[in-house]
């Protein structure tokens, strides 16, 4: 698969949304409330991924022959905040390619964090996160917060630490 990993912008919106949202329903919605489900969708609307695309977040987006084929994006300097991959685009490495992309372009930091979902836990602890607590519920919506401290700052980070 040939692919190209940019920038996006705000003409971007509805594309991300549109890649976005069967994604959530497949992969998250399942494991929340019906007031949390309701909350996702309205936050992955075009209209509210224009409002991040103008905010405190950045988006890389992975587009191949058929167009967009995964998504991801930053919370201020270090919070991972979406990782989306198109289901067709699924089990070819293409999350750890935006990954190591998002982490190339914030590498002065020293760790990153991330709101799990349930399905995608294994992959954040396959790439070095460690839960900080169990699976929680926050206005209907179950993740598992996440952190991985690749230079420690303090003498506590050591047993967090990883290079990967």
């Amino acid at each position: 698969m040939t692919l190209r990993i940019r920038a996006a912008n705000s003409a971007d919106h509805v594309a991300i949304s549109a890649l976005i949202l069967p994604l959530v329903e497949t992969f998250i919605v399942p494991d929340c409330t019906a007031e949390g489900a309701a909350l996702l969708r309205a936050s992955m609307q075009p209209q509210a991924i224009l409002g991040y695309l103008h905010g405190d977040y950045r988006y890389w987006l992975a587009e191949d022959a058929q167009g967009l084929a995964g998504v991801i994006a930053v919370k201020g300097r270090n919070h991972l905040y979406h990782l989306f991959v198109a289901q067709q685009a699924q089990g070819q490495g293409l999350a750890t390619q935006l990954w190591s992309h998002l982490r190339t372009e914030c590498q002065d930091q020293d760790e990153f964090t991330v709101n799990a979902s349930l399905h995608a836990l294994p992959m954040y602890q396959h790439w070095g996160f460690v839960a900080e607590q169990g699976p929680r519920e926050r206005m209907g919506i179950v993740d598992v917060p996440m952190r991985l401290i690749l230079r420690p700052r303090f003498v506590g980070d050591h047993g967090l630490a990883h290079l990967g």
